[in-house]
Formats: structure tokens, C-alpha cells, sequence
């Protein structure tokens, strides 16, 4: 997503070339003026300026300079690139609050000391009353904005990389360039992908975050059908040494649930991501992985109805989190909403069970000649796909594989799954009327 302008809903977001980056980048939270004055709007301005940097220091994509630091800097009017100099840091957020009448106006933005450049600003207008809860929210949106795989920080890093001569990119940066590549989700991008983060990790072992993104990478690559059995084996071994190198990274705990989903064990699965939720509750990166999941934990409609709350802590989610936000519909029976989650998708980014689940969902909507074509779609992508073959997948509940086989029945997918692909599942599940064959 390397545009030089995007403008969003009640935002606006621009990118410039900032100076190249060796490392991870660092992010200064400066404390947010009180242009009004009183008590009560300083202590929320304190408030909000520790909230910020608390979130955002749960990424461990960035190092978050410390309250006590820029502290020395309220009230006083200094130049951001001096700022920079003075704590080694790339970037800085500053902000402001105001309150006229019964209303609490606050604004933000993120500036680049290097160059003294606005990359992204944002401002909020809201009942005084709700003080409180605009604080919350300030501060769950700018952390989840500027942090994590789709945050403003690690695009900006990416452009700096894209300008390196290759040979001099190190670890951090092959990392930024495989989670760009990571994020289009299709098989050529994948093994891109694939490349870059093995030889990030091949250049710092200790690198959590470039095994936590190998977990994905070969996770989707099963999930296409390449290799899965090896991509699988390969996934469960990144995500235990994604966890074992930094067990204090939240999306270490999530992806290791995620292996653990995958091989049956969904008490252990549901308690990582816990764990993980409590250690970054406003993360909705790992928010959006557990919505994939908690049906398989038992909890569709926790499920569907966390889709909301996800897309309120990023408004710019990734397009890739229609696929769990889509199968959490699925499985809660909310078919429409499953249709447009995977309509968002797009046919290009399916795997096997989107397919299945996009079809089934439209068939149980009632919407069965456009399902029809859509089987007939996923056919020519996947030739061998079946419900049988989707069925066996591994990582899906009992309830949930009955929700895939009645969906698929409907939308008139094919049954029984080849000989010869059977035979690579060990004790494969069968359907009554395949059994016999």
C-alpha cells in the first residue's frame, strides 16, 4: 500500500520519502497542549499523552520514548527536527485539547524530524460529557493507526527501504519489504514474501516479529494448497520460535494459538489469545485474528459481533481481515453480512475454504444462481476442491465443519474428494455417500 496520498473517512493521511532508515524506527510522544488552560483540561491532556504512549508501546516494530523524557517538553514551542536531534527519534506525535462551551476538541498528528513534514493528522469534536471515553478512543486510533503490520510508522520505513540498494538492507527492512508483500495474500506475493523473511531472519535470528510473519506466511501458503502438510510443519515450528524469543510480543502468543488451532488443541489455542488480548487490548490486529477463531472456540456469535469493534479500533483495516471478519458471519449464520465481508475480499485473495464459505454463503442467502457460478469459479481455481476436502481441513470444530458440508451441499459443490488426494489425509472424514467409493 505504498500511495503518496490516501485519504480516509475523517482523516487525512500523506506519505513523503523521509530519510533512510537502519533499525527500527523510534517515536516520541510529545505531551498534548492545553490551549484552554484549566485544571481539568490539563489533567486530561496528561491523561491522553500517557494513554498514547502506553499503546503504542506495545509495538515492538518501534522503540516509544518514554513520558519522563518529553515531559521537559510541555508547554514549550520547539522545532519537531530539534526534537529529533535531541532524543535520536524519527518521529513525534503531538496534539492538542480544547474545550468551547459543552464540546472537547482534540487534534494529532505525526511529524517526520528529519524533514519537519506532517505524514498524518486527525482531529476529534465531541460532547464534553464523553471526555472520558474520547480519551479511550484518541488513543486506541492513534496507536492502532500509526503501530502495527498496516500502521503508518512501518509504511513509512517500507518507502525507505524501497529506495536502498538491496544489498544494504538489513533485517528490519527485508522484514518491512515481506510484510508489504505478505499483505496482497496471492501465491507469487507469498513466495516473495517467503524470500524476504528468511533472510531477515537468516540476518538476526532473534528477529520475533520476522518468525511471527513466517507463521502466516507459510500458514497462507497451506491454506492455497501449496505443500500444506510442509507449510503447515513449517508455520507450528516460526510460531514456537516467534513466542520463545519474546514472549512478552502479544501477536507471539496470538500466532502460537493459531498453530495450536490448527493441530486440534483449542483449549490451549483459546487461552494463548487470551493472553494475548490482555496484553494488547487494543490491538486490533490480534483482535481481528481472534474473530477467525472463535467459533472454532465455541463463540460465533462473540465472533461476528467483535467485526464492529475491529473496524472502530482500525478504520483502515487491511483488506486481507475481510476473510476472518467473513467467516465469523459465516459461522454465526449471518449470511448477508459473510457475503459482503468476502465480496470486499475479492475472488483474487481466496484460498480453498473462502471459496467454500463465499459460495455456501450466498446459497444459504437464498442467492443460489450466483452461488452456483461462483462454485463453478472456485472448480476452475481449485479442481480438487470438494466438501470432503474442505471438511478435512485441519483447525475447524465439529460444528463448524457441518456449517461448511450443509452450505457447500446448497451451493452445489462436489462431495467426495479425489483417491488420490484422499489418501494423502490421514484418517480422512468421509460423507455417507463417499464412503462406499
Amino acid at each position: 500500500m505504498l500511495a503518496l496520498l490516501l485519504v480516509l473517512t475523517g482523516a487525512a493521511w500523506q506519505f513523503w520519502p523521509s530519510a533512510t532508515v537502519s533499525g527500527k524506527p523510534s517515536v516520541a510522544v510529545l505531551p498534548f497542549d492545553n490551549y484552554v488552560g484549566d485544571e481539568a483540561t490539563g489533567r486530561l491532556a496528561d491523561g491522553l499523552t500517557e494513554d498514547i504512549i502506553t499503546d503504542l508501546a506495545r509495538f515492538p516494530e518501534f522503540t516509544v520514548i518514554a513520558h519522563n523524557s518529553t515531559e521537559t517538553y510541555k508547554g514549550k514551542a520547539i522545532d519537531v527536527r530539534e526534537i529529533g536531534k535531541a532524543l535520536d527519534v524519527g518521529f513525534v506525535v503531538e496534539g492538542s485539547i480544547a474545550r468551547e462551551a459543552d464540546r472537547v476538541r482534540v487534534t494529532a498528528q505525526l511529524i517526520d524530524t528529519k524533514q519537519g513534514r506532517h505524514l498524518w493528522s486527525q482531529r476529534w469534536d465531541r460532547p464534553d460529557k464523553e471526555v472520558f471515553i474520547i480519551q479511550a478512543e484518541i488513543a486506541e486510533q492513534i496507536s492502532n493507526r500509526l503501530g502495527g503490520g498496516a500502521g503508518l510508522v512501518q509504511e513509512t520505513g517500507r518507502i525507505a527501504a524501497h529506495r536502498k540498494v538491496p544489498g544494504n538492507l538489513n533485517a528490519y527492512e527485508l522484514y518491512l519489504l515481506g510484510t508489504e508483500r505478505l499483505e496482497q495474500l496471492d501465491q507469487a506475493n507469498l513466495e516473495a514474501a517467503l524470500s524476504l523473511l528468511t533472510q531477515a531472519v537468516q540476518s538476526d535470528p532473534g528477529l520475533a516479529r520476522g518468525w511471527v510473519e513466517l507463521f502466516h506466511t507459510h500458514d497462507l501458503l497451506a491454506g492455497l494448497g501449496i505443500e500444506p502438510e510442509r507449510n503447515r510443519a513449517l508455520a507450528d515450528a516460526a510460531a514456537e520460535r516467534a513466542l520463545t524469543l519474546d514472549p512478552s510480543d502479544p501477536e507471539a502468543h496470538a500466532v502460537y494459538g493459531s498453530s495450536l488451532g490448527m493441530r486440534g488443541d483449542f483449549a490451549r489455542a483459546e487461552a494463548e489469545y487470551e493472553a494475548a488480548m490482555r496484553m494488547a487490548p487494543n490491538a486490533a490486529e490480534i483482535l481481528i485474528f481472534y474473530i477467525g477463531w472463535a467459533s472454532t472456540f465455541g463463540k460465533p456469535e462473540r465472533g461476528a459481533d467483535l467485526v464492529e469493534r475491529a473496524i472502530q479500533l482500525d478504520p483502515n483495516y487491511p483488506g486481507w481481515a475481510n476473510r476472518p471478519f467473513g467467516l465469523a458471519y459465516f459461522m454465526a449464520g449471518h449470511y448477508p453480512e459473510a457475503v459482503t465481508m468476502f465480496e470486499r475480499l475479492g475472488i483474487e485473495r481466496h484460498n480453498r475454504w473462502s471459496w467454500a464459505a463465499h459460495a455456501g454463503a450466498l446459497a444459504a442467502a437464498e442467492r443460489r444462481t450466483e452461488a452456483a457460478a461462483l462454485v463453478a469459479r472456485a472448480m476452475a481455481a481449485h479442481p480438487d476442491l470438494s466438501i470432503e476436502l474442505i471438511a478435512n481441513e485441519p483447525g475447524w470444530s465439529d460444528t463448524e465443519r457441518r456449517r461448511f458440508i450443509d452450505t457447500m451441499r446448497l451451493a452445489g459443490f462436489p462431495a467426495c474428494t479425489k483417491p488420490e488426494v484422499l489418501a494423502k489425509i490421514e484418517k480422512p472424514l468421509r460423507l455417507p455417500e463417499c464412503a462406499s467409493l
